[in-house]
């Protein structure tokens, strides 16, 4: 019933509208007579012009979005650029040496004397010096009593040799005494001799004429013969005392080396410098017990001269010996200053960071190239240095291993620059330079030249007060944009 309803509504009002369609259609036709013929439409004209509107407005959107992005274009790469952080350092004139190093060198001296007791005992005696007793490196003088063991039984037998060669010498003066005698009683009974004949050679002539008797004649001849006798007995008394002489001596001289040989034996119980010179080591104190095997049993250097009681050490021939490439030994001359550190203070040195301050902050003793050995090696194509010691020797020890820096180089003004600055590609050796004006870098060839501890000085390439990238170069190339961050 409702659908009908529905139905009937909609044609009543489609009737009304088609009613009032037709009206006003009416209406119109019946103006149209009244008014005339019609008029153009202008929404043509309109359209036109709304046309020409909307294309100059769309020119000029076009333009601007045109100039904004050129202008995005250009002003972009400025925004995007990326700097990359560098740190630089400023390019100086300093002074540079340059270093030849020999990790194995040994302590040695031309000239030394190891002081041994060659006899048992308790050391009695240690010198003193100021107050104190002996200890290394103190200097001694040549004859200077430095140690004595207990001498006593040697003192008792110097006393009883002495006694016995007393007694010798006596025996001897007696001897010499009597071969005097023996020689004037000989000369005597020459002369007696001499005498005797003459006067029986005169009572000859006088008994050929008759003068004296036959008896008379007679006695001067035995006064010959007796004579004769008197020089054959002096002769042998003086050959007697001659021989007597000759024992006399002979135990003179087995008691003078009795004697002598105590001596010796109490001299093993001292130690006397036998030059001037520096106690190298010593290892012996007051009191202690003292015996030769202690030395004896000992097969190696060092530890012989750690076991012996007293080395001494000529000072002017203290030296250190050291081997170098044949490379590096052409560099060396002598008189080239050179430093010497123990290894455990080079080891510090290089975790702080070596340089030249470092370096000689740690050095124990200084010196100075003695000799270079115009030579190499055989085997190991080397070259033998030898520095003599002029400081520091209270601080080495003999056969001890040191390392050893040789200053075989050096320059009062260089431009240099640490080691992290140089860039080297193939055989070619470059740095990076910050022109501060365009913060860009540029990559410059240049020439190495002496190469210290912990910088290295630029022969050619680089100028002083230039700015030059020592850390952040494994980025950057010519023309880089660089951000210094120092």
């Amino acid at each position: 019933m409702e659908i009908n309803d529905h139905a009937f509504v909609g044609t009543e009002v489609q009737s009304q509208q088609n009613s009032e369609s037709q009206k006003s259609k009416e209406q119109s036709d019946s103006e149209s007579l009244l008014i005339g013929p019609p008029k153009k439409p202008i929404w043509p004209i309109i359209t036109l012009i709304m046309l020409v509107v909307a294309g100059w407005v769309g020119s000029r959107a076009y333009n601007a979005l045109t100039s904004t992005s050129e202008t995005e274009e250009i002003e972009t790469p400025k925004a995007q650029v990326s700097r990359l952080p560098v740190k630089t350092v400023q390019a100086k004139l300093a002074p540079i040496q340059r270093w030849v190093t020999s990790p194995d060198s040994e302590v040695q001296v031309e000239r030394y004397k190891q002081l041994i007791f060659e006899s048992s005992g308790e050391i009695t005696y240690l010198a003193q010096i100021n107050g104190r007793f002996l200890r290394e490196g103190d200097r001694v003088k040549q004859g200077q009593l430095l140690a004595r063991i207990d001498d006593r039984e040697y003192t008792s037998n110097i006393r009883a040799a002495k006694a016995d060669l007393e007694v010798v010498q006596q025996s001897q003066s007696t001897a010499i005494a009597g071969l005097n005698q023996a020689k004037a009683n000989l000369e005597q009974a020459e002369a007696d001799l001499a005498l005797a004949i003459v006067e029986a050679k005169r009572r000859q002539s006088l008994f050929e004429k008759g003068v004296v008797p036959e008896t008379e004649k007679d006695s001067y001849d035995n006064r010959v013969i007796q004579a004769e006798v008197g020089v054959k007995v002096a002769k042998a008394s003086l050959k007697s005392s001659q021989d007597q002489i000759i024992t006399a001596r002979a135990n003179y001289e087995s008691r003078k080396a009795s004697y002598d040989n105590t001596l010796i034996a109490k001299e093993d119980t001292e130690l006397v410098s036998p030059i001037d010179g520096i106690v190298a080591y010593l290892n012996i104190r007051e009191g202690e017990y003292w015996s030769p095997s202690r030395v004896q049993s000992i097969n190696n250097y060092q530890g012989a001269v750690e076991s012996v009681p007293i080395v001494i050490v000529d000072e002017g021939s203290f030296e250190v010996s050291l081997e170098l490439p044949a490379s590096e030994g052409g560099l060396i001359q002598p008189n080239q200053p050179a430093y010497i550190a123990l290894d455990s203070d080079v080891s510090q040195a290089f975790v702080k960071g070596l340089n030249q301050q470092s370096l000689l902050s740690v050095a124990k003793a200084r010196g100075y190239v003695f000799s270079v050995t115009p030579a190499v090696t055989p085997g190991g194509r080397a070259v033998q240095v030898r520095i003599r010691i002029t400081s520091g020797l209270e601080n080495l020890r003999l056969g001890e291993r040191v390392q050893t820096w040789i200053n075989a180089e050096s320059k009062a003004n260089a431009i240099t620059l640490p080691f992290g600055s140089v860039t080297t590609r193939g055989r070619q050796s470059f740095v990076f330079v910050v022109n501060p004006v365009t913060q860009t870098v540029e990559q410059r060839e240049v020439v190495l030249d002496i190469e210290g501890l912990d910088r290295i000085s630029i022969a050619k390439g680089l100028r002083p007060g230039e700015l030059v990238v020592t850390e952040g170069s494994n980025r950057l190339v010519d023309g880089s944009p660089v951000e210094v961050v120092n």
